[in-house]
């Protein structure tokens, strides 16, 4: 009777082997993200902080006659606006002046902590 239950036993181990490998293949997926646009000519900037992880991709011509072309992501402003405006999470819910006041103070605070990071080196 043994002999009788191997093969299902097997097949239970083949299909735990199946969905670990798939486990583990969406694990790297998601370490190399846009591996497509990266193979399809696109450059990135990996950052983060103590809490998040940000990844900025790029296809080169976006940077083609960059005001800003000797910082590591061109357009850079471009960038940040695209990731400030629309990041309110009630935004349906104020009213455009209080919405892009709540942008404006970011702007502000880090307007403030690029003054404190230059303070450090003179």
């Amino acid at each position: 009777m043994i002999s009788r239950y191997v093969p299902e036993a097997n097949a239970e181990r083949w299909m735990q082997e199946q969905l670990f490998e798939e486990d583990v293949r969406a694990v790297l997926a998601m370490m190399r993200p846009n591996r497509q646009e990266r193979l399809a000519g696109w450059s990135e900037y990996r950052t983060g902080g103590a809490h998040f992880r940000a990844t900025i991709s790029w296809d080169k011509e976006f940077g083609n006659g960059s005001p800003d072309s000797g910082l590591r992501v061109p357009c850079i402003a471009d960038v940040l606006e695209a990731i400030l405006v629309g990041s309110a999470t009630n935004q349906d819910e104020l009213m455009p002046a209080q919405e892009f006041e709540m942008y404006r103070e970011v702007v502000c605070e880090l307007y403030r902590r690029l003054d404190q990071l230059q303070a450090c080196y003179e």
